[in-house]
């Protein structure tokens, strides 16, 4: 059974697809054996989430997601995926992207995290990206409104 909870602490007319995002986390996760998932995803503010990077990872800098791992056993997957969209909406325009790409990228990056996936060293950056890029190629709808 799965179960994915959608929060949005960023704005309340920030808009999204919740069955199209929760299609691309169940893709990334089926990738594992996991018979539960238990997930959260919160759309939240620049600021909280540099906090959560500071106090969790000691880096002072902003960023765009944070995925949390709670799970205690291989059967039952828990955790938390943060979504700072003032950093995904700057990061489109950085990236000469549009907010939808970029948002699905972030949503599929913080998926990452969860099964497994670093990007600490290089080598593991550039599979990361490998891998964003094969769901974006997969998921060509738009999650956002």
């Amino acid at each position: 059974m799965n179960d994915i909870t959608f929060y949005n602490d960023f704005d309340p007319k920030f808009l999204y697809n919740k069955e199209k995002i929760e299609k691309i986390i169940l893709k990334v996760f089926s990738e594992l054996t996991y018979s539960n998932i238990k997930l959260s995803i919160i759309f939240t503010k620049r600021d909280f989430l540099s906090k959560m990077k500071e106090t969790y990872f000691n880096v002072e800098q902003y960023t765009d997601v944070i995925a949390f791992d709670f799970s205690e056993d291989k059967e039952n997957f828990e955790g938390e995926i943060y979504i700072s969209i003032k950093d995904v909406k700057e990061n489109a325009k950085l990236f000469e992207q549009s907010f939808d790409n970029e948002f699905k990228r972030v949503v599929i990056h913080g998926a990452l995290h969860l099964v497994g996936y670093n990007d600490i060293e290089d080598k593991d950056k550039l599979m990361m990206r490998k891998m964003e890029n094969k769901y974006l190629e997969e998921f060509n709808f738009t999650i956002s409104s």
